[in-house]
This record gives C-alpha cells, sequence and structure tokens, in this order.
C-alpha cells in the first residue's frame, strides 16, 4: 500500500511539474539554457526511495516525456534514467552522516 501510495504521488508531482515545464519554464533561461525540473525529480526519488527505483522512475517519466514533447523517442529516458541511477555519487558527496 505505501509503494502504490508513493508511485501515485510520483505521478501528480510528475503532472505538477509538466505544466509548471511546459507553462513557465519556456521563457525561462539562464543564459541560453532552460532548467529541467524532471532531472530534479529523478534524483529525489533515486535518493529518497532508492537506486532500482529511482533508474525505474526515471525511465517511465522520460518515456512519457517522450510521448508528450519529444522529438525522437528514448533521449528523456536514458537521461533521467541516468540521474535516478546516479543517486549513489551525489548523495555521498552532498548528504554526509
Amino acid at each position: 500500500m505505501k509503494k502504490i501510495l508513493s508511485i501515485i504521488i510520483i505521478f501528480l508531482t510528475f503532472i505538477f511539474l509538466y505544466f509548471l515545464q511546459v507553462n513557465f519554464f519556456t521563457w525561462f533561461n539562464i543564459a541560453g539554457v532552460k532548467p529541467n525540473l524532471f532531472i530534479i525529480l529523478s534524483l529525489f526519488v533515486g535518493i529518497f526511495i532508492g537506486k532500482t527505483d529511482g533508474m525505474a522512475i526515471g525511465i517511465i517519466l522520460g518515456l512519457l516525456l517522450d510521448f508528450f514533447i519529444g522529438k525522437a523517442i528514448g533521449i528523456n529516458a536514458t537521461t533521467l534514467g541516468i540521474a535516478g541511477l546516479l543517486r549513489r555519487d551525489i548523495y555521498k558527496k552532498f548528504f554526509k552522516r
């Protein structure tokens, strides 16, 4: 039950970030670079849920992004999957116990 609830929350967060990305961040850029909120979501899922879950969620959300706004299928899925997989390195560098 807890796993299903977390997946529903991640999916609702994805929908919210999708509307933010499409409506607000299309005109907001810093030196010509647009921020990508989905990479941040993938990293958070990887850090707080787990490496394999972060990679799986990153690939699934990346495929959804490719179907919605992508020109080539697989680019966002690969990028978000790698971001979810790299959580161990990021976690060790920024969060010391």
